[in-house]
């Protein structure tokens, strides 16, 4: 026995405005949505674990080096100094005679971008890679803000204003105790965020300041280099 079926449009359209199939057909689409929601959330989570990963691949040192602009060692200095039988001594505090810079400068040990920010307004901050004085073969890379600003709430943020106006011969000084280290300027010139990253490791004894917005942000600066001439107490 042979049984045929003749829907036409009209029928059709009858069964799919029955409540149970628009039930059934409501169902299937909020499956759907859930189902589409859930894979992109995955494919996101995902991404965002690959960034992190990546991330967490490159230390502390070495993201705080490409932050600033610095040139990336990962043997320290203490290390070198060693090996060169050097004594060397933290930077208390730096005077520039010409300019009428008077600051103190801080030498942290944490190499956290936010750490060091907040001891930017406490004065010049030595970068924790950089050599330390007395030290040769060594650059003493010390940073400081500077700012345009008629009026600042922190004195600290015009801390290296000024810098860029030395001019070669002019003499820096670098303190340490009763201890005067006194360097010779040698090259003062604007450096561009996509400039050579600053060699930490020189021939000789270098002095370099640098402005500085933040540590994490790179951008134009002034940067001064001095050489080593003379230690006095």
């Amino acid at each position: 026995m042979e049984y045929r079926f003749n829907y036409n449009s009209d029928t059709i359209t009858e069964m799919l405005f029955q409540p149970k199939m628009l039930l059934s057909l409501a169902v299937a689409w909020l499956a759907l949505v859930i189902i589409g929601s859930a894979l992109t959330v995955s494919a996101a989570n995902t991404s965002t674990f690959n960034e992190t990963e990546g991330e967490a691949s490159i230390s502390e040192t070495e993201q705080l080096a490409r932050s600033a602009n610095v040139a990336y060692n990962n043997e320290t200095r203490s290390e070198q100094a060693l090996a060169n039988n050097t004594v060397t001594v933290f930077p208390e505090r730096l005077v520039i005679p010409r300019i009428g810079i008077d600051l103190p400068v801080s030498n942290p040990q944490s190499r956290n971008i936010q750490v060091l920010d907040e001891e930017l307004t406490k004065g010049a901050v030595r970068y924790p890679d950089s050599a330390k004085l007395g030290e040769k073969g060594g650059n003493v890379l010390l940073f400081g803000h500077s700012s345009r600003l008629p009026v600042v709430r922190n004195k600290f943020f015009k801390a290296f204003n000024g810098i860029e106006t030395l001019n070669v011969g002019d003499v820096i000084q670098a303190y340490s105790g009763s201890d005067v280290y006194s360097y010779r300027v040698n090259r003062v010139y604007r450096a561009s965020a996509t400039d050579d990253r600053i060699a930490l490791g020189v021939e000789g004894e270098r002095l370099t300041l640098l402005t500085c917005d933040s540590f994490g942000k790179r951008s134009d600066r002034w940067v001064v280099e001095a050489e080593f001439f003379e230690k006095s107490s």
